[in-house]
């Protein structure tokens, strides 16, 4: 009876082993391409959020990912908004969707500096945004506008810089788009 009891045990343990090992590799392979696609978003980019009567000019800095997320900066294009000292940093994630690919919101926690004032358009950051990759370098979506419901979305579109152009754009205090 003992060993009845010790046989059934192994085998129940062996049936669960082998029932795991496909679970593992399949989830490891959903990771690498999550990885794969948020990786894919690492850089700067020139980004605007437009409406009918207001275009707000940022810079989007993404500079790290883990798995599905990733992390960075969003701060005001001092030269378009030369007085708005605007930043925080985002935080944004992959997102299944028809339309979109990718959420980001600011990451406002309180070990976090931020500047986020309330004057008419720069609560921009306040906001969700959803976007994907249009073409190659370049995102494009909306943001969805949380602390004013009667406000219609805005359009959000950004163009990824390589690092050779931004250090011609620091120097002639122009961004060279491709």
């Amino acid at each position: 009876m003992i060993r009845h009891s010790i046989i059934r045990q192994a085998v129940v343990a062996l049936a669960v082993l082998l029932l795991c090992i496909p679970l593992q590799s399949s989830s490891q392979h959903v990771n690498k391409i999550m990885q794969q696609k948020t990786a894919a978003l690492l850089g700067t980019y020139y980004v605007s959020f437009k409406q009918e009567n207001a275009v707000l000019r940022y810079i989007l800095h993404i500079d790290s990912t883990r798995g599905m997320f990733f992390y960075g900066r969003l701060e005001n294009d001092q030269r378009y908004h030369p007085k708005w000292k605007d930043f925080c940093h985002i935080k944004g994630m992959l997102a299944p969707g028809k339309n979109h690919d990718f959420i980001m919101k600011p990451d406002l926690r309180s070990n976090m500096p931020y500047n986020i004032v309330c004057r008419p358009h720069e609560w921009v950051l306040n906001n969700k945004v959803y976007f994907r990759f249009r073409e190659e370098n370049i995102i494009s979506g909306y943001m969805v506008v949380t602390n004013d419901f009667n406000a219609p979305p805005f359009s959000f579109s950004g163009m990824k810089q390589e690092p050779e152009n931004l250090t011609a754009s620091a120097d002639a205090g122009i961004p060279k788009l491709k």
